[in-house]
């Protein structure tokens, strides 16, 4: 045994020596391998988890709020805004990199068997960089991740126009290339994919979703070419378009995924003006989406036994226990006399001190499933979607209400809204959410003919977005997009969203991230600094690279 570890440890020294003099060699990890590594760095985010989403966008948003409301500058942008960045060049984008070049290494024979995981690698890189440049604009692309093979290490940035293009038509060779039978029978990937296990039909109505997505971002930039883009994805088969939430881009991940620090939604707590619409509605969602406030009648009885001043004798549960937090800062500040009953209280007993709480949280589960509630670890599962069935359909719907094409929306505004509420239904109980009551027929049934939901074309993109806005609370980045694409939901419409009034002024919510200063002493500052010329070319650009109320090419007022 002594003889054998000796051995294994001299080899791997040897390895290692190896590795040094030959600076390009990769260590022997099987390609299939790097496709894994891609898609859990899509997702394994814990900064963009609490900087970007618990922190900035879901309050703009106002999917959520703190405690006490939000403060007087919230939507001003600090430190640590805009994490998705990095994870491009050093996660996702170089390990697909990585995979073909480990690829391009094998056998000629072998490497046909290596066609269709590489095209669904591309898929993912497609997809992340459109995630990235979709607030950042320009950045680097057809010349990146080559450094390490030969390539440059000052590659130039694609404008967000070229590479919207050059992404599209990536994922229509990857689409082709999927749908052909190989010449050779494809590796097995099974668990090192964890979007659909290898298989290739589901990730070419992944890729033909996310054409569609792209495009729509395109709608008021080059109208032409995103109605070419739409009409040919809406062409294709029907075995190539999503049609069920099995075929929903989703990475579902174990409870240890995301445990601990960064990813604790603890502070959350949920928004009026959502919370009031989803009870108005009698949404099903709403105990999916929130949780009960602590005004419980045994609390209440506690309560009054403790210190019978605080409330008076009698005072029963109310009828409501989903309450949210005023979003608007000025009205946060009288948040406590404008809600009366709700106004905190603190139950002290034998010395101890208990909150008898009157918001309601947002489910933290939903966002981390190990979450501990009452002492016990969550067990259930998280999940992180790309682009769900519900999404894709909201999108038809669009379409058709705009005149895009000639769907008709009423059906695929119903088939998102159902669609939306089975989603969550099984987030909910594979989450195992607390106090959470499955959803039954009669409850959707009844939800779908509410007149504030209820499809209308008159006001057809107003219910359509509003319907998408409540979806995307667990994907608030696509929240925030479709906020900037449609401009709703907003002050007047369905779901309505107060305007943000601070000291008497409204504040101006962030549309794209801010833009780092380049140092002439950075190695690609020449590059870096005539993509910023450029795109401050761009209307609405704003008043320099870090001004995040500007705008990005796509979004367009």
């Amino acid at each position: 045994m002594l003889a054998t570890t000796l051995l294994m440890t001299g080899c791997k020294d040897q390895a290692f020596v190896d590795i040094n003099t030959d600076p390009d060699a990769l260590t022997e990890v099987p390609p299939a391998n790097q496709l894994l590594n891609a898609i859990i760095n899509v997702h394994d985010r814990d900064f963009e988890a609490f900087y970007d989403n618990y922190q900035r966008i879901m309050p703009w948003m106002q999917y959520s709020t703190g405690l006490t409301g939000n403060g007087q500058n919230f939507t001003q942008v600090y430190d640590n805004f805009a994490n998705r960045y990095g994870g491009l060049y050093t996660g996702v984008g170089n390990a697909v990199v990585d995979m073909e070049k480990l690829i391009e290494k094998l056998p000629a024979e072998e490497q046909l068997r290596y066609v269709h995981i590489i095209r669904m690698g591309r898929i993912v890189k497609a997809y992340y960089a459109f995630y990235v440049s979709d607030i950042y604009g320009s950045i680097p692309y057809t010349e990146a991740f080559q450094a390490r093979y030969g390539g440059t290490l000052t590659p130039k940035y694609d404008t967000q126009q070229a590479l919207f293009a050059t992404l599209d038509q990536e994922l229509k060779e990857a689409i082709t290339v999927l749908k052909t039978t190989p010449s050779a029978p494809q590796i097995t990937v099974g668990n090192l994919d964890q979007y659909f296990g290898g298989d290739a039909k589901k990730w070419v109505k992944g890729a033909n979703a996310l054409r569609l997505k792209i495009a729509m971002r395109m709608a008021k930039v080059d109208a032409t070419k995103m109605r070419s883009i739409v009409q040919e994805v809406l062409a294709s088969p029907a075995d190539d378009l999503m049609s069920s939430n099995a075929d929903g881009w989703v990475f579902v991940a174990p409870a240890a995924f995301n445990n601990g620090g960064n990813w604790s939604p603890a502070g959350l707590r949920a928004s009026k003006p959502l919370v009031d619409f989803m009870w108005d509605t009698q949404d099903p969602r709403i105990d999916a989406f929130f949780t009960k406030n602590n005004y419980s009648q045994a609390n209440i009885d506690l309560l009054i036994a403790a210190n019978p001043r605080q409330l008076p004798v009698g005072t029963k549960e109310p009828a409501r226990r989903y309450v949210g937090g005023f979003t608007s800062p000025d009205q946060s500040v009288n948040q406590q006399n404008v809600q009366r009953f709700y106004t905190p209280r603190i139950l002290v007993t034998n010395g101890n001190r208990t909150s008898i709480d009157t918001l309601s949280y947002i489910q933290p589960r939903l966002f981390q499933a190990a979450y501990s509630v009452n002492g016990t670890v969550g067990t259930g599962r998280n999940y992180f979607p790309v682009i769900t069935y519900a999404d894709f359909c909201f999108m038809r719907a669009e379409l058709s209400a705009q005149g895009i094409t000639t769907e008709n929306a009423k059906n695929w505004y119903e088939a998102g809204v159902t669609s939306s509420l089975d989603w969550y239904d099984i987030l909910a109980k594979d989450a195992v959410l607390p106090d959470y009551t499955p959803m039954t027929e009669a409850e959707k049934v009844a939800y779908l003919a509410h007149p504030k939901v209820a499809f209308n074309t008159a006001k057809a993109l107003d219910l359509i977005a509003s319907q998408e806005y409540i979806h995307f609370l667990r994907q608030p980045t696509e929240g925030w997009a479709t906020w900037k694409r449609t401009g709703f939901p907003n002050a007047s419409s369905t779901l309505a969203l107060p305007n943000l009034v601070s000291n008497g002024a409204t504040l101006t919510v962030p549309r794209r991230a801010p833009l780092g200063i380049p140092a002439p002493t950075e190695p690609n500052y020449t590059n870096r600094k005539a993509a910023y010329d450029e795109m401050a070319k761009l209307p609405g650009f704003g008043t320099d690279p870090q001004d995040a109320t500007g705008r990005v090419w796509w979004d367009r007022p």
